[in-house]
């Protein structure tokens, strides 16, 4: 399963089409929106329903989802409402302190995207992780992050990773990787992707199968029987695919 691609500058039939063609058989595509574009998550909406859903193979399911980006708490909690109806998985773009907590502190957001961004330490620490547990609301990483550095930026990115990941192996907080592509050239085929967290990050066997496949699944499961979002055609498909390709 691919938990998250952006479609913002790029065609989402297109997109979806070559994850399908990669090994993808759930598509979660995302839109980053803020306070002046918040609409662009409906319009998203529509057109994996009229448009990409026809182009696609019966057998990969594509989902709408979206990644809220806010220079506030305030903004974030106006903003949750408006989307959350609407989209499969919800991220939250982190870095600032106070929206870190206000994302994991709201049991209607999936997951917090690269907390670490501009922070010491992985950009969460112990109250953080805490409530990344208790409310079960995932820290996510992109690895299109890494594909997009160079230099001190690449070393310093692998980095917050590799110690998030140490983090996680004392504090066992839920985890997501997602590729988090921007454009086709940033999608990478599911084995690729493993072989990356393991050769570059460090990342065992079991530590995969968590990130790649467990976690995202139990994310789609949980939004539908929680009636977050309206079923769209197609998505009890999820309950069977707990093994399904990352």
């Amino acid at each position: 399963m691919e938990p998250r691609i952006h479609v913002d500058d790029t065609d989402p039939t297109r997109m979806a089409l070559d994850a399908a063609r990669l090994g993808y058989e759930v598509v979660v595509e995302c839109v980053e929106v803020g306070p002046g574009n918040v609409g662009d998550v409906e319009w998203l909406a529509e057109e994996i329903t009229s448009e990409v859903s026809d182009e696609v193979p019966p057998d990969v399911l594509v989902l709408p989802g979206c990644k809220l980006t806010v220079n506030d708490p305030g903004s974030l909690r106006r903003l949750v409402p408006r989307v959350r109806g609407i989209v499969y998985y919800l991220a939250v773009s982190g870095g600032d302190p106070a929206v870190n907590r206000a994302a994991l502190s709201d049991p209607r957001v999936d997951a917090l995207s690269h907390p670490e961004k501009g922070q010491p330490h992985a950009g969460f620490g112990k109250h953080e992780i805490e409530l990344a547990r208790r409310k079960m609301t995932y820290i996510e990483f992109e690895l299109a992050r890494l594909f997009r550095a160079e230099g001190e930026g690449l070393a310093w990115r692998v980095s917050r990773l590799r110690d998030a990941l140490r983090m996680r192996r004392l504090k066992r907080f839920p985890m997501i990787v997602a590729t988090g592509a921007r454009d086709p050239l940033e999608l990478v085929p599911p084995k690729q992707k493993e072989e990356i967290l393991r050769e570059l990050l460090g990342f065992e066997d079991e530590e995969v199968e968590e990130v790649c496949r467990e976690g995202p699944i139990e994310t789609l499961r949980w939004n539908v029987a929680c009636k977050h979002v309206f079923v769209v055609p197609g998505v009890a498909v999820v309950r069977g695919r707990g093994r399904g390709r990352s």
